[in-house]
């Protein structure tokens, strides 16, 4: 990578902290306002998991793109594209008159949401030197944890003050500062005549909406008249069809196959469907134990402090996790960052009724350090092992995996608590199980991570000090 001028860093970086900021705030501003869109619009609560649902489509079928679309069009002429057309969205959601009209345009924003996230991504890896990419990375992905923590306060003062249309717009000062930091990136010409892989993104799209379907509660009962057992054949299908034109066209798919020959890719991979498994619902898991009429603490009051206590605990890392990976690398700090989440989850399911809100505040503050630190070395190590020429691919890819591992993980934990809900005198007990369950996995995570050799996935930085 040629020597960058610092101002030109300096701008792609406040600019890629900005769209996560972006990203992160808009969904929590939604959350927090569907009981009233539900009420404006006239339609059940329960009917406005649809708006989260439409977002997260479009999300899913929107990622195979994103490779293409760099390689043939640049990073910035996609991000400015995809910038406009998430403003764009914006406006049709605020003028929404109905749920269908509001889920249409939600689906529009989260296809120019995961463009803009992931061209954003590329654009700061092309422009950072390998020895300030995971500086760089930490940074921007506090922001946009602090987005997570400005969303509901923003939004309770939106709503206060404005009617809920008003809250899509907030977003839009913010798209519109982001615009010309964009034009400081430079493209390169481009020469790529690669063809995008229609046929099996035809296969693929169907597989992606399935495990989006069967994974979710509203996906489920919208899949409910078909029937789960024939979905799955049809998944197994498609599944066997992509694998056969895999084999018989080697050089075709979405998704550059040859990025799984190298191991901290692949370990990272692996890492994230596992983690994140085990680690995605955890919030949900704190908020609904705590609310329990069995806990020692039961309240609403209780479970704000648990999840805020969580949060803090997220963008706490920040402050330190640099200095760590180059104390200890990637193998040591994941395997220990594995083996500590496994503790602390120990050490929730053991205390049940008993604990008292501090302790699970306590408690909460080291899960929310604990899995951010291990979520930011994953992603470092991912794209340690990448280049310029593989980054707009292995992003995609790590996207795709963050996501369904995350749904699939929520899923599980949404079928844990439905079957909670028949058995409430035995709920705290069953929450300690999952617990410890969560903590099993972070173990197999912990042997996984062991594999790595102590050099793996920061030679580049040392190789850039040097």
């Amino acid at each position: 990578m040629t020597d960058t001028p610092r101002s030109l860093i300096g701008r792609i970086s406040v600019m890629t902290a900005l769209t996560f900021l972006i990203q992160s705030s808009d969904t929590s501003l939604l959350y927090l306002s569907l009981p009233t869109i539900a009420q404006s619009l006239h339609a059940p609560l329960r009917a406005m998991d649809g708006v989260a649902l439409s977002y997260l489509a479009a999300v899913v079928l929107a990622t195979p793109f994103t490779p293409w679309l760099m390689t043939r069009y640049g990073e910035r002429v996609v991000y400015q594209g995809a910038l406009c057309l998430f403003m764009l969205a914006a406006l049709g959601c605020a003028r929404a008159n109905s749920l269908p009209e509001l889920c249409l345009w939600r689906l529009v924003q989260g296809s120019g949401g995961a463009l803009m996230l992931a061209a954003s991504r590329v654009l700061l890896l092309k422009t950072v030197p390998d020895d300030q990419q995971a500086r760089q990375l930490n940074r921007v992905t506090a922001i946009g944890l602090l987005g997570t923590l400005l969303g509901p306060a923003l939004g309770g003062i939106g709503l206060a003050f404005m009617p809920w249309r008003g809250l899509f717009l907030l977003p839009l000062p913010l798209c519109l500062l982001c615009l010309p930091l964009s034009r400081a990136f430079i493209t390169p010409a481009v020469t790529c005549t690669q063809r995008f892989d229609t046929g099996g993104y035809l296969l693929a799209a169907p597989v992606l909406l399935l495990c989006l379907g069967v994974s979710t509660p509203v996906g489920r009962s919208l899949l409910s008249p078909l029937g789960l057992a024939p979905v799955g054949v049809l998944m197994a299908g498609l599944i066997a069809i992509l694998a056969w034109r895999r084999v018989k066209q080697p050089d075709s798919g979405l998704f550059d196959a040859s990025l799984l020959a190298r191991p901290d890719f692949r370990i990272s991979l692996a890492g994230h469907a596992l983690v994140r498994i085990c680690l995605s619902s955890t919030p949900l898991l704190l908020s609904m134990q705590l609310q329990t009429p069995q806990h020692h603490a039961a309240s609403a009051t209780a479970a704000s402090l648990a999840l805020l206590s969580f949060a803090s605990g997220a963008l706490s890392v920040r402050l330190f996790l640099n200095q760590a990976l180059e104390r200890l690398g990637y193998r040591r700090l994941l395997t220990h960052g594995c083996l500590l989440g496994a503790l602390l989850l120990a050490v929730m399911s053991a205390s049940g009724i008993d604990q008292p809100s501090w302790s699970v505040t306590g408690l909460a503050f080291g899960l929310g350090l604990t899995s951010s630190a291990i979520y930011c070395c994953l992603n470092t190590l991912a794209f340690s092992a990448l280049n310029d020429d593989s980054y707009g691919a292995g992003n995609s890819l790590l996207t795709l995996v963050q996501l369904l591992s995350m749904m699939l993980g929520i899923a599980i934990s949404f079928a844990f608590l439905t079957h909670c809900v028949s058995w409430p005198e035995q709920a705290v007990e069953r929450f300690g199980a999952l617990f410890r369950l969560m903590g099993c996995g972070l173990l197999v995570s912990a042997a996984l991570f062991s594999r790595l050799g102590k050099a793996q996935g920061i030679r580049r930085q040392a190789a850039g000090r040097r």
